[in-house]
């Protein structure tokens, strides 16, 4: 009975117990500052579509069907850690340490403010799909734009690769935002 025991203990070690991965993005962005942009910016928590509220990685495995990476899971919530990439990203890339999460308080009023919607950010097939809408608003003119943006960016099957896509299309969006602001 004891060996019985210590079998099925070890069984359900191997395989229901095994270690789960826990991955990121935007933790090594290289980011080279080429504009100067200092007037305060508001950002606007990243909507996420469900999937990526879940900590659960997803693929796409039809049209119509994800698949739950059971051994990967996202470190933090994506909504936060897009959000904390996109402050991150416009702060460096722009020589500027006035952009914040909004609401925030400060004594200077902003000058404009970033909101980004995440449509479709998966893995399918050999592609990452990344498509959102952003608006930017000017606080002094009144005055919004707003964007779709949609890219793919090639990829294989292992994770590691899926997220080192993920991270590139991100990326280009920060830098359409980016380019978008200092007009």
């Amino acid at each position: 009975m004891k060996n019985l025991l210590t079998l099925l203990f070890i069984v359900m070690l191997l395989t229901g117990c095994s270690p789960k991965r826990y991955y990121t993005l935007g933790n090594n962005l290289t980011v080279t500052q080429n504009i100067t942009y200092t007037k305060p910016i508001d950002v606007v928590t990243v909507n996420v579509p469900k999937y990526l509220q879940d900590l659960i990685l997803v693929r796409q495995v039809t049209p119509y069907q994800v698949k739950l990476l059971d051994k990967a899971r996202w470190l933090t919530p994506m909504k936060k850690r897009l959000t904390n990439v996109l402050i991150n990203y416009l702060q460096k890339s722009l020589n500027n340490p006035n952009v914040h999460l909004y609401p925030w308080n400060a004594n200077k009023k902003a000058d404009k403010r970033v909101e980004v919607t995440i449509k479709r950010f998966i893995a399918y097939k050999d592609k990452v799909y990344l498509d959102a809408d952003y608006k930017i608003y000017n606080y002094h003119t009144k005055n919004s734009t707003n964007k779709l943006f949609t890219t793919t960016v090639p990829t294989t099957i292992e994770i590691d690769k899926m997220m080192e896509s993920m991270e590139k299309a991100y990326i280009q969006l920060l830098e359409e935002i980016k380019t978008e602001i200092v007009k």
